[in-house]
């Protein structure tokens, strides 16, 4: 069992590595946001994540990061273009990562993160609906403005 924390805790350390990187490139992404360069650098490193994930049976986790890869990959194939609501799903989606990476790390389970609203969101831009948002803190809200019908 020693082994597979161990596995686990590298697995911790590179993904938090890799998400600060991810939060770069996507604030740079919002400033060019064609940039293959960028969008294959945060695809490769949700790629990566998803994958590890899976390996290791963090089925919440690893479905965050598939929705969110099959996301990036059509903005990457430009089939989807950057928006400043594509940017607040991934953000979101970063977020959630996050939340879950310091539950595993806190008590080697993800089972108390919710995750339904993030994919759901996320789902929702790769459908070209308007994406229901959780707020913030999580507590949930839409992602319409009081004003949009």
């Amino acid at each position: 069992m020693d082994d597979m924390d161990e596995i686990v805790q590298e697995f911790l350390v590179e993904s938090y590595e890799n998400l600060d990187q991810l939060d770069s490139d996507l604030v740079a992404l919002e400033q060019q946001p064609g940039s293959r360069e960028l969008l294959a650098s945060v695809f490769r490193t949700i790629h990566t994540i998803k994958g590890t994930s899976g390996f290791l049976a963090f089925s919440r986790l690893e479905s965050v990061a598939h929705v969110g890869e099959n996301l990036l990959a059509r903005l990457r194939d430009g089939q989807l273009v950057m928006t400043p609501v594509t940017t607040d799903v991934l953000l979101r989606m970063v977020d959630t990562i996050r939340a879950l990476l310091a539950a595993i790390e806190e008590s080697s389970s993800e089972a108390s993160v919710e995750v339904d609203a993030v994919v759901a969101a996320i789902r929702a831009v790769l459908d070209g609906e308007e994406p229901v948002l959780p707020a913030a803190d999580g507590a949930g809200s839409t992602g319409s403005s009081p004003s949009s019908t």
